[in-house]
């Protein structure tokens, strides 16, 4: 009976350690299914990070480029429309001198033919003269 019993108890004590045993592996398993997921969603959150960093940096290259476009056509424009003016400028200059220097040969022709007409004038007063000095002069001018 003794022996019996004993056997049965120790059968009782393997069944139990048999039932840890499956129980602590079982434990340990369905921890590293734990940590496992936890990996997982660990590594696809840094993977979502590094391509939303990728798809933001080329964003964002994109967008710099347009706007560096933007920027040098704005200069473009700008820089146009200051030749524009510039030019503009620089043409009423011209007009305005080249019409100063009209003006001015207007009045150097004037100038002329006040200085023919004074000669004029000087050459039909010694005419008039009766004496034969004036007829000299005369002939002193003519000869220049």
């Amino acid at each position: 009976q003794v022996i019996t019993n004993l056997t049965q108890a120790l059968e009782r004590q393997k069944e139990r350690i048999e039932l840890m045993r499956k129980f602590t592996l079982w434990r340990i398993q369905h921890v590293k299914a734990k940590q496992e997921e936890y990996a997982n969603r660990i590594a696809d959150r840094q993977f979502r990070t590094a391509l939303m960093k990728k798809v933001w940096a080329a964003w964002r290259s994109l967008s710099e480029e347009k706007w560096k476009e933007k920027v040098a056509k704005a200069c473009q424009l700008r820089a146009e429309d200051v030749c524009v003016q510039l030019t503009n400028d620089y043409e009423a200059k011209i007009a305005e001198l080249t019409a100063t220097l009209e003006q001015t040969k207007a009045e150097i022709l004037r100038l002329h033919s006040e200085r023919e007409h004074y000669e004029d004038t000087m050459k039909k007063a010694f005419m008039r003269g009766v004496c034969a000095l004036n007829l000299e002069a005369m002939t002193m001018f003519q000869g220049k």
